[in-house]
């Protein structure tokens, strides 16, 4: 992913520290507190990001569930494809990411799950990688894994919401952890800023199943 060096002594003097038990703050860009967590038994660090937004959380939710613009948003994306339904709210999804040369470009096999919570107007979606024979990995793509990676929008109130965004993954491949590290520390303030910026174009239909929040 496009290294990006971020001044965080400036921004730790602006913004205040992101207080997650056992998160480390990063900075904070465009509006999103990115902070990192050591993942037990491994060189990688968790990410998370977010931050609060004057973008109504049902068109926030639309654009997260649409597959056909997920590329213009998520950074680094280059295919986000729906394999099948795998019952109410849950899909079987490919994703795949372009990475900078010489590091091999990345894809995925998730399954992703879409949660309301009518009555703390929170929408969730969590994925988690999955082994699909119909899906085999690609010549030229290393297969990588995602582990406790989700998002969660909460309703502030109607004009208003907070995006939290949490990845941890292993992109696996040849590739030593202080990279990998670099690399997806950005990807949480990318994203968010992009999905922010989608909702906001004025293209987007409100989410039916938070009408009434």
């Amino acid at each position: 992913m496009r290294p990006f060096f971020l001044l965080f002594s400036a921004f730790f003097l602006l913004f205040s520290p992101v207080t997650y038990a056992g998160w480390d703050p990063v900075g904070v860009t465009a509006g999103v507190k990115v902070a990192r967590k050591t993942v037990p038994d491994s060189a990688l660090f968790a990410f998370r990001g977010e931050g609060v937004f004057d973008v109504p959380i049902g068109l926030l939710t639309t654009v997260l569930k649409d597959p056909d613009i997920a590329e213009e948003w998520v950074d680094l994306m280059t295919e986000h494809t729906v394999l099948r339904s795998m019952g109410e709210n849950k899909n079987l999804i490919y994703e795949s990411y372009g990475l900078p040369w010489p590091i091999s470009d990345r894809d995925y096999v998730m399954t992703e799950k879409y949660g309301y919570d009518t009555e703390a107007k929170i929408f969730t979606i969590d994925f988690e990688s999955v082994k699909e024979a119909s899906k085999p990995p690609v010549q030229g793509l290393v297969r990588a894994m995602a582990y406790r990676t989700f998002w969660r929008l909460t309703m502030v109130d109607a004009d208003t919401t907070k995006i939290e965004v949490e990845v941890s993954t292993d992109p696996k491949g040849a590739l030593p952890a202080w990279l990998i590290n670099m690399i997806q520390k950005d990807w949480p303030w990318k994203t968010v800023d992009g999905l922010v910026k989608r909702a906001s174009k004025g293209d987007i239909q409100s989410d039916p199943a938070v009408a009434g929040w």
